[in-house]
């Protein structure tokens, strides 16, 4: 009984351990907004930010645009600030 206790113990600090290894984004969130706004500004309407949520490594921005008919989301690599991948749709 002692010897599964203790088994049990070291499996559940090896588990806590591994997650919390978190490391705080090099760009804050304002920086991941400008991204998404300077690369879908254009000339017709405005570029609204509606979302960002930090997982992992990454920024995930939804954006609009209702005068261009213009939607989408960003992910926005929060080391470098380089977009991972984006997803746009139009009406």
């Amino acid at each position: 009984m002692r010897k599964i206790v203790s088994i049990l113990c070291i499996s559940l600090i090896l588990v806590i351990s591994g997650c919390n290894h978190y490391s705080k984004p090099k760009i804050s969130e304002e920086r991941a907004k400008s991204i998404v706004l300077k690369r879908h500004t254009q000339n017709i309407g405005k570029v609204e930010i509606k979302s960002v949520i930090h997982n992992g490594n990454e920024y995930i921005v939804e954006w609009g645009n209702k005068e261009n008919c213009e939607n989408g989301t960003d992910y926005i690599n929060d080391e470098n600030g380089k977009i991972i991948k984006g997803e746009a749709s139009i009406c």
